[in-house]
């Protein structure tokens, strides 16, 4: 059902988000010695899963006006030693994904879409989670999340070798290929973790995925309502973006 929503061709679904990020770090290949280049401005597993594999965090900052990594700081922060960028839809507003993704292809560096708050929102004409402009994305069902399974998460990828990556580090690096015929043999190649959402979890995310763009009309609503009677700054939302917000932050100096 997340593939039918957003387009992607590949989905991995997982405990939680934080999983999700760790998985799709070990799928890129990210380790000891590399860089990763993430935002300063989200919560703590977007860079927490590039220290899970020994990698560096490097923080870029971010555009004012919409909390969102801003694409000529993170080129500024590009070594020989960045393997992968870590830009996160802050709020539910999609980030310069086109911008990020030629940054991507100059230096030949992986992109991994922190989307904890970003499942249903839209960049130009692709919804977050297509991949269209990166490499992995990875969406979050936290119980404050737009939709939930109670806790859990997912990770989506057009890419099979990385999903076929995902799917062992999910599950503790056991693959089921080759002369594996029968439904009880499988090979431990690699060290994984038991990462994987529950059928509970599942059959809930079933129900909210039915409701995700109705939840995404009311939230607009809010949003809508708050900018035109709060009198507070607050974030703006670029002509590129279509989100269904998360939050909605308030600007105090």
């Amino acid at each position: 059902m997340i593939c039918d929503y957003t387009g992607a061709k590949y989905c991995v679904a997982v405990s939680n988000a934080t999983a999700g990020l760790h998985i799709a770090a070990l799928a890129a290949g990210l380790k000891k010695g590399d860089e990763a280049i993430t935002t300063p401005i989200t919560f703590l597993s977007s860079a927490n899963c590039i220290c899970f594999v020994g990698a560096t965090p490097v923080f870029a900052d971010i555009d004012s006006e919409t909390a969102n990594i801003d694409p000529r700081e993170i080129e500024k922060h590009v070594t020989e030693k960045t393997k992968a960028l870590i830009p996160v839809h802050f709020a539910g507003q999609s980030c310069d994904m086109e911008a990020i993704s030629d940054i991507a292809k100059k230096h030949n560096l992986i992109v991994i879409e922190d989307a904890a708050h970003a499942i249903g929102s839209e960049y130009k004409t692709t919804k977050v989670g297509s991949c269209a402009y990166s490499d992995m994305t990875v969406f979050s069902f936290h119980p404050v999340k737009t939709i939930t399974t109670g806790e859990g998460g997912a990770v989506t990828t057009n890419n099979k070798e990385l999903y076929d990556k995902l799917c062992a580090f999910r599950a503790h690096g056991m693959h089921k290929d080759g002369d594996m015929q029968n439904t009880w043999e499988y090979e431990m190649r690699e060290l994984g973790y038991n990462y994987r959402m529950t059928d509970f979890q599942a059959a809930l995310g079933i129900s909210q995925l039915k409701r995700l763009d109705v939840f995404k009309s009311r939230r607009r609503e809010i949003v809508d309502y708050y900018n035109k009677n709060l009198g507070l700054p607050h974030l703006i939302e670029r002509d590129f973006s279509n989100a269904c917000f998360h939050l909605y932050p308030v600007l105090v100096d």
